[in-house]
């Protein structure tokens, strides 16, 4: 256990950070921790120190492994208990329903989440293992409690002409968004030499989106874009691939967006997917010494 990092205090503080993390409501929180990334950039560029940036930006109060993955899982458990209307209901604080067991619930998989994540680092897994330990708690919760999810997406496939793929307006709309904001994006992390700044500011404008306000999310393209410039040493080949990858984290989530959100009562998240997937492919690119 400890080769893997995993630390006894640790445990119980993921406990209780799944309990906040559905206390607060899964999207509140993670929208929080963004406020705490950009301190915790800013940190990081003063202090130099790896492990402080860990260890405020990622610890049980805060981390997306164990308390926005508690939240949405407590969320479909709730729904699955007849809490609430549906599990996708990420926003709710579950709080005011006065039920240990979906907080209990939250933390529960707010646990998971963090072994998951010091499981995935400790033997390597070439991606970022806190969106993928969010990735796999997301599809542990539905397996869990939202048990018709599969016959459900049948039926919509049979009733409907499902098509995963964006249409030409859509796809239009991804590549100019992916292809903006990623290019902002690699600039703006090579000149502060950081990317945790620029993506906690891409989660505070998740608030816009909690207001009522229709737009689209764009911190997955923040970071991985981010990432690829940074790995590159800010080179011109490493910005064009910055802008390819933005464009393409773009057309994953939403690709995933509609084959894994639809018709379903258990939030998956698709921009985390593409930022696992995002992960990957910057790491294969720089082993392949194409970044």
């Amino acid at each position: 256990m400890e080769t893997l990092g995993i630390e006894p205090l640790m445990v119980v503080g993921a406990l209780g950070g799944g309990i906040l993390g559905a206390a607060m409501g899964a999207l509140p929180a993670i929208t929080l921790w963004g406020a705490v990334l950009m301190i915790t950039g800013l940190a990081g560029l003063v202090g130099n120190d790896p492990a402080m940036v860990w260890n405020i930006g990622f610890n049980p109060l805060f981390g997306a492994h164990m308390v926005y993955a508690g939240g949405a899982a407590a969320a479909a458990y709730a729904w699955s208990r007849g809490v609430i209307d549906t599990g996708l209901d990420i926003l709710k604080p579950l709080s005011g329903f006065g039920r240990p067991d979906v907080l209990l619930v939250g933390g529960v998989f707010g646990v998971v989440g963090m072994l998951l994540e010091r499981l995935g680092t400790g033997i390597g897994i070439p991606t970022d293992n806190v969106a993928l330990s969010v990735v796999i708690t997301g599809w542990l919760a539905r397996l869990l409690f939202d048990g018709q999810w599969r016959s459900n997406r049948k039926k919509e496939s049979a009733n409907e002409d499902e098509n995963w793929w964006p249409n030409g307006k859509e796809l239009g709309f991804l590549v100019v968004l992916g292809g903006g904001v990623g290019l902002a994006s690699a600039v703006a992390a090579v000149k502060m030499g950081d990317i945790l700044i620029p993506f906690g500011l891409a989660l505070l404008f998740l608030l816009y989106l909690q207001m009522g306000f229709n737009g689209a999310p764009w911190h997955h393209i923040v970071i991985i874009s981010g990432l690829a410039a940074l790995r590159g040493n800010g080179s011109i080949n490493a910005i064009i691939w910055a802008v390819v990858l933005g464009i393409l984290v773009a057309i994953i989530a939403s690709c995933i967006n509609k084959l894994w959100i639809s018709q379903t009562n258990s939030y998956i998240d698709p921009p985390v997917t593409s930022i696992a997937i995002g992960t990957s492919l910057i790491i294969a690119l720089s082993s392949a010494k194409l970044l």
